[in-house]
């Protein structure tokens, strides 16, 4: 195929050929990440897909599985030829449409990953490789920087960072009991003053190859924590840190070029404008707007959840699919919880998207499937505080929650209705 002019990497620095191979990288691990979540990118009825608005409900699944091939097809496309053939601005364009039209059908595939990937792609369509580099750039230092601000908070020391310091005792032969714990959990403010560590450091021209070395090494150890030795999460965050190990190297580790002289055109401009709203978009969760993903709140606690609730002896009347996901062991109570997290993880290869909505959904989704309205509860907690660990709480019935999904939530809340139908 044709390539653009003046684009031969012989007359590239060392800088501009990594950022060929990191264009091809995202082109690789863009398939591989759908490959394996691939359940919630193809039609399925093990667990349900919601899209952002009702009327999108009736579209059938054969529109996602199209969906899906022609990102499988064109990433594919992409990573063969690379990034400097003449329709290669075209195809990413159309990654980044695909996918956001994929991520309209169901709320569950706007994973970080895919939302960085679609950002990404546009910068890549639309900015010539000198902006779309710094763009790219400005985009990682942006995750690293508004996940370590997620975890500054009493809610993460006392739950997921108490489970990374437990596994990482683990390592070392020690095991840390609740006693320990209390004593040693402001250890695990550890990890996001790590993160900031590597954000101010990748930030100077001085200091960046010590940041690329500080965020390897965070990611590696993630992986020991977040791997099958550890805490055991899903393909899809092991292979994105994976990811972003490389894109350090390739990203940061080679001198910036000057910036460029020359005009920048309307296409170049819509690409910086695109990232400005992605930088700034996170600033809307702290006063409980946005979504956490989009936030860049990830291994966040503060979240608000909701959790599921069915009555015990109604539990056995389920279909025996669903029923393996009702924990009736960890008490005796008339109401005994549906493990919504673990339902995503085991069915579609990935963890369910946080905040009260999507829980919600997928509650009400299962409570439409198997029509015990009159058997379920609902406990709907807010975000934790950013200081105090305290949350409020609200009890739904089953039967009422048409209404109040209408009350709490701007977007959707019902499943696809070809879900419901098989």
């Amino acid at each position: 195929m044709e390539t653009v002019e003046n684009e031969s990497p012989e007359a590239r620095s060392n800088t501009d050929r990594a950022f060929f191979i990191y264009q091809r990288i995202v082109s690789l691990f863009l398939p591989v990440l759908i490959g394996v979540t691939y359940p919630i990118w193809f039609p399925q009825s093990q667990f349900p897909a919601v899209p952002v608005w009702h009327f999108l409900s009736p579209v059938p699944g054969l529109v996602d599985a199209v969906l899906a091939g022609l990102l499988l097809a064109i990433s594919v496309t992409l990573l063969i030829t690379g990034p400097r053939v003449k329709p290669a601005s075209m195809l990413w364009l159309s990654l980044a449409v695909l996918l956001s039209v994929s991520f309209l059908l169901n709320q569950h595939r706007f994973q970080p990953w895919a939302y960085q990937f679609a950002l990404l792609a546009t910068f890549f369509a639309l900015a010539p490789a000198s902006i779309a580099r710094r763009l790219a750039s400005w985009l990682a230092l942006s995750v690293y920087f508004y996940s370590a601000l997620s975890k500054l908070n009493p809610s993460f020391i006392s739950e997921l960072g108490a489970d990374f310091l437990s596994t990482i005792a683990t390592f070392g032969g020690l095991t840390l009991d609740a006693g320990h714990q209390e004593h040693w959990k402001w250890l695990a403010l550890v990890f996001p003053a790590f993160e900031l560590l590597a954000f101010v450091l990748l930030l100077s021209p001085v200091t960046r190859k010590l940041g690329v070395i500080a965020a390897c090494t965070m990611h590696i150890g993630l992986l020991m924590v977040l791997g099958p030795l550890g805490l055991n999460h899903s393909w899809g965050v092991l292979l994105w840190n994976v990811f972003f190990i490389v894109q350090a190297i390739l990203l940061f580790w080679f001198p910036a070029p000057p910036p460029e002289t020359s005009p920048v055109d309307w296409k170049a401009r819509s690409a910086q404008g695109i990232c400005w709203i992605a930088l700034l978009f996170p600033t809307l969760e702290v006063i409980g707007i946005g979504d956490p993903w989009p936030a860049w709140g990830l291994y966040a606690s503060h979240v608000g959840r909701t959790h599921c609730f069915i009555v015990r002896h109604a539990a056995k009347s389920l279909p025996e699919d669903l029923r393996s996901y009702v924990d009736t062991e960890s008490s005796n109570d008339l109401f005994i919880p549906i493990d919504l997290g673990r339902w995503s993880i085991e069915t579609t290869g990935a963890p369910i998207y946080p905040g009260e909505r999507f829980s919600f959904a997928v509650g009400r989704s299962f409570v439409m499937k198997t029509e015990m309205e009159n058997m379920t509860l609902f406990v709907v907690e807010s975000p934790a505080g950013r200081i105090q660990d305290d949350r409020d709480t609200s009890k739904i019935s089953g039967e009422v929650l048409a209404g109040e999904s209408n009350q709490r939530f701007w977007l959707n809340t019902l499943p696809r209705d070809y879900y419901l139908k098989d």
